[in-house]
């Protein structure tokens, strides 16, 4: 048993979280035995006894924060998330229902900017949004790249414009064509394609904007994490997702660039100069920027295709 607990707190050090987490504490006095922070702990850390609540395994605290956020008299002190400045959780959410739908029904993927600049403060205020989306395990581990300015931005275009032209090439070879669709299905293939032939169109027109055929604003933001974990993707998707929406409440832009992800992992030339660590891969990048043109109304989408079982 101990080697499994000194084996449990080796991988969350060097693996998982790349620190020690230390274990909440439990003041005593004010532990009302309510029970709460037991039945709400992931980690099972926590034990009821003699009517009080006791940390009985520490070595299995994610520092989710669940036991002290949820404890009525105060007596559970996670010193690894409590924070000073968090405001207590209202009776009832913030957002109504409607207002968050509709909030979620007006932001769109922009593809037309204007030169005005995005402001730093801005991106902050975008990012920390982005930080509070779900991590597996509470890793949090979802890191940030921000190429700011429309010098930087353009840079980054060229280098996906550069790569997306290689592999379109590329696919038009008969043995590359073959193989990609062995290896990752016909449809697969059909799709770049579809792409290749969008891209072209996009780039002979006459009308092409400034920002065409890469819908690239005054700042892209650009997330990744180790490419061993599986939950990473997930994790990097809804911490972008939050941050299109905080971008949106701001009067921003935002559109999600599937091809700046592609060419990141898979060309070394854009993944140099993103600096990313060889360990990371991209999982996801969103271009942000002031809409260049107003929408005045909401779309439909497809109704939901819901099994219920």
């Amino acid at each position: 048993m101990q080697e499994d607990i000194q084996a449990l707190v080796r991988i969350k050090r060097d693996v998982l979280y790349g620190h020690d987490i230390a274990p909440p504490s439990v003041d005593l006095d004010k532990c009302n035995g309510c029970g709460l922070c037991v039945r709400v702990c992931p980690g099972l850390v926590l034990e009821l006894r003699e009517k009080k609540s006791n940390v009985t395994h520490g070595e299995r605290c994610i520092a989710c924060g669940h036991c002290s956020a949820v404890c009525p008299e105060e007596a559970v002190i996670q010193n690894e998330t409590a924070t000073l400045t968090s405001p207590r959780p209202r009776p009832v959410p913030p957002v109504a229902p409607d207002a968050l739908q509709l909030l979620i029904r007006e932001r769109r993927s922009t593809r037309l900017y204007s030169d005005k600049p995005v402001a730093r403060e801005q991106l902050l205020q975008i990012i920390e949004a982005g930080r509070y989306a779900p991590t597996g395990a509470n890793r949090q581990d979802v890191h940030y790249i921000v190429v700011s300015g429309q010098e930087r931005v353009s840079e980054l275009r060229l280098l996906v414009e550069s790569f997306m032209e290689k592999l379109f090439k590329q696919i038009q070879n008969r043995a590359i064509a073959s193989f990609v669709g062995m290896r990752f299905g016909r449809s697969a293939l059909d799709i770049l394609r579809y792409y290749a032939l969008g891209y072209r169109f996009q780039k002979e027109s006459r009308e092409r904007g400034a920002y065409f055929p890469l819908p690239f604003g005054q700042a892209v933001i650009i997330t990744h994490a180790q490419s061993f974990d599986t939950t990473a993707q997930f994790n990097c998707s809804m911490a972008l997702y939050g941050c299109g929406l905080m971008a949106h409440s701001l009067g921003l832009g935002s559109c999600f660039l599937g091809f700046v992800q592609l060419g990141a992992n898979m060309d070394k030339r854009i993944k140099h100069w993103l600096e990313i660590p060889k360990e990371n891969q991209c999982y996801g990048a969103m271009v942000v920027g002031y809409p260049d043109i107003k929408y005045r109304r909401l779309v439909e989408r497809q109704s939901p295709d819901i099994r219920w079982r």
